[in-house]
This record gives C-alpha cells, structure tokens and sequence, in this order.
C-alpha cells in the first residue's frame, strides 16, 4: 500500500501500529459545530485510486489519479491530476456524475519555492450526458500575514454550487488537541454564509464526513457532493510521487 506523505508523517511521530495513529489523529473542528455535527466515515476510499463508495444512505463510484512532470527537476515540477465520481440523489433517477481537473506548477531555486501557476482544481457536473448547472472551484490563496509566510501552508480554498445551494469552503491544518499543525490539509470547513454547516477529515484512508444536524434534503446533498470533490483530488501537497 503506497503510503502517503501525511500519512507517512503521523505514523512517524506516534510509533504506534497504524490503526492506533490513524484512529486517533483528528482535524480542528470549532467546538459549537463538533457538538451538533454528525459524523459520518465515507466508506470504500481506502487509499484506493479507483472503486466505489457508501456515505450512509448514499452511494456511488470514484476515480482519481496524478501525474507530475518536471524539467531540470526540481527547477520546474508540472503537477496534474484528473478525478471523477458518480453520485445518487434522492429526487433523480440517474445519477449526477463529476469530472474534475487539478493542475499545478512549482519553479524552485536553492532552497526556495516559487508558484508561478498556483494549484488550481475544478469539476463540472452532468446528469445523463447534459451539463447540469453546478459548479465546484478550488484555489491555492495568497498567504496573508508573516506567520502564514513562515509556516510556508499550502491553504486551499473555494466554493461550489449545487442547485440552489452555494458553499464555501477552506483547508485546515490543525489537529485536535495539539499545538502542532501541517503544512498540507487534514481537512476543510465547509460554511454556507458565515454558518458552519460540514467539514471533511482527511487524516485517514477513508475521509470522514461532519454533517450538521439540521440541515434539508437539497443541503445535505449539496454538501455531500461537495465533500466528494473534495475527497477524490489527489494534493500535489500530499502527492505520492517522487520529489
């Protein structure tokens, strides 16, 4: 099993058997959601590039992959990936299918890294062959402040539409319960407005869903699906290719 560079990281520091790690190794949730939220494991993922899934009640098939190319390696690394996923709603015969692009270019001189063209990852959606209109955009933000600059965090952030419901949402890079923090995700919060209304972990080999618990069919789905593209990109942050 390929072992991937987050991963890799927290079963370094714990020593322990993998289960044991990966069990106890949490993101930072704000404390008012965690305790209305329910939380939910996204099944069938296990690392895997290509299989099928159960969200609770939910189902469907997922793909992903990466490839990085670089030129005077490590002068300038271009780093792709393409993923994809099917997922059932409740209210539609067929279901609603996603096709996703990440793209990303590093240049790096000494000891130092450029992005000239930052991570940039988005999917579009079909239902039965048509284009259906929702959307999902993720980016690679400015880091604000000297101590983002110094901690050198590879922050994500973005939004969806689906149907009628429009999220935001961002990456995360603290573990519950310790002053330590990650330079790549081990999760994202997702808000609609100002409210927290999901978030997905990703210090796992399944991600874990956080759903809150007062939310309507068309929201729940909406988050769910957003939470999926969310899950199925491979980060070149956390890539499992070769520097």
């Amino acid at each position: 099993m390929v072992c991937y560079a987050l991963r890799c990281l927290l079963l370094l520091f714990a020593g322990v058997p993998a289960v044991v790690a990966l069990e106890t190794a949490r993101m930072q949730l704000p404390t008012e959601f965690e305790q209305r939220a329910t939380r939910v494991s996204a099944e069938g993922f296990g690392g895997r590039n290509k299989g099928s899934y159960t969200i609770g009640d939910y189902h469907g098939k997922f793909t992903r992959s990466e490839s990085r190319l670089g030129i005077r390696d490590p002068l300038y690394v271009s780093s792709k990936g393409k993923s994809s996923f099917t997922f059932q709603q409740q209210a539609h015969a067929e279901p609603l299918e996603s096709e996703c692009r990440m793209t990303k270019g590093a240049v790096t001189v000494g000891i130092v890294t450029f992005d000239p063209k930052k991570m940039s990852y988005r999917c579009e959606f079909r239902r039965g062959g048509t284009l259906q209109p929702a959307s999902f955009v993720m980016g690679q933000p400015k880091r604000d402040g000297v101590k983002q600059r110094f901690l050198a965090t590879d922050l994500r952030s973005g939004e969806s539409v689906i149907g009628s419901e429009q999220l935001m949402f961002e990456s995360v890079h603290s573990y519950k319960g310790s002053p330590l923090s990650s330079q790549v995700p081990v999760g994202y919060l997702i808000r609609s407005g100002e409210t927290v209304v999901g978030a997905v972990e990703l210090t796992d080999w399944n991600p874990t869903l956080y759903l809150a618990d007062d939310l309507a069919d068309a929201s729940r789905e909406a988050l769910l699906v957003t939470a999926l593209a969310i899950s199925v990109l491979r980060d070149p942050a956390d890539s499992a290719l070769e520097d």
